[in-house]
């Protein structure tokens, strides 16, 4: 099979905006311990249509959420999928949840299977996840993950609009994420999928923690990032504002947080150009109401600079006045 290209694409789950951290993967908040990932093998059932392999990762950084700062955050995947034109070919399917301690996996991702698909346009990723055991782990206690199904955005640019959850079955969600990538012809041999928890989990007003995942997903090999620092008019850091990276049309590409420090990195975020926006104040797609602190501006909103990414590149922006 001559014209069949033999594609890995690595799709990179989960990934936090948020700088990179160590640790080792753990379990997850039913004790599960973590399986030896294999793959499903899809059926050539056309005969002979060209296929490729595909390979997905999991991996994530530390979020703020709420008051809590997570050592683990576990995410039990049943089933990784790719979707075309409606049709939906699993990649990777387990018996028992595998349970992926994202956070651990930041800089060195976790494969969670292999798969083969047909060569094509495809413009959804599915992750199935188990519920039960999902979980974060702060200060030695694991908090459930209660997932938000069929729920829009909160968030206020609309950050989210590309992510739907839905149920599968009693404890079992299925998230999908709209994004557009090629296998085979001229193909991404990578695909980063951004589970941003800035967007994603909020803390409740009782301690507890629900997810309304918010995915951003770009193919690696047109995918940069961008970092700079927010300050205040004194030159003190600002943190905990809230930075927005909009394309020309006005769409959210990705979102981040500023550190305590007032600096940032927004990762995955696709070659072009964007203007940056600072906000002050923030509602996150989950419903986390987010305020800054550090700031000389009575103003709500900063409209930053304006910003050409290049792929696989940092961009640096410098300070932006706060």
């Amino acid at each position: 099979m001559e014209s069949s290209k033999q594609l890995r694409i690595t799709i990179i789950a989960l990934l936090f905006t948020l700088s990179a951290c160590g640790g080792s993967q753990g379990t997850g908040s039913n004790g599960l311990t973590p399986v030896v990932p294999r793959s499903i093998t899809t059926k050539d059932t056309l005969g002979g249509i060209p296929m490729s392999s595909i390979s997905i990762l999991l991996t994530d950084a530390p979020p703020r959420i709420g008051n809590l700062t997570p050592s683990a955050i576990n995410i039990g995947i049943d089933s990784v999928a790719v979707i075309s034109n409606g049709v939906k070919t699993t990649l990777a399917s387990y018996p028992t949840p595998y349970v992926v301690n994202v956070l651990a996996a930041q800089t060195d991702p976790s494969s969670i299977g292999i798969g083969d698909v047909f060569n094509g346009a495809y413009q959804k990723l599915q992750f199935v996840v188990d519920v039960k055991s999902s979980g974060v782990v702060a200060n030695g206690i694991t908090y459930p993950l209660d997932f938000l199904t069929d729920t829009r955005t909160q968030s206020t640019v609309g950050a989210g609009k590309t992510t739907q959850t839905t149920s599968v079955s009693p404890g079992t969600v299925a998230m999908t994420v709209t994004a557009p990538f090629t296998v085979g012809g001229d193909p991404a041999k990578d695909v980063i999928a951004d589970f941003n928890a800035l967007e994603s989990i909020a803390q409740q007003s009782d301690g507890s923690l629900v997810a309304r995942p918010t995915l951003f997903a770009v193919p690696t090999e047109l995918a940069g990032k961008i970092a700079g620092t927010v300050l205040g008019e004194s030159g003190a850091p600002v943190s905990g504002a809230t930075v927005v990276a909009l394309n020309k049309h006005g769409r959210v590409a990705n979102t981040v947080d500023t550190d305590t420090d007032g600096t940032f990195t927004m990762h995955t975020i696709r070659a072009g150009t964007y203007h940056l926006v600072i906000f002050n104040n923030y509602t996150t797609a989950s419903g986390q109401q987010l305020s800054a602190s550090g700031q000389t501006s009575e103003q709500t909103v900063i409209l930053g600079p304006i910003v050409h990414i290049t792929a696989g590149a940092t961009t640096q922006v410098g300070t932006i006045q706060d």
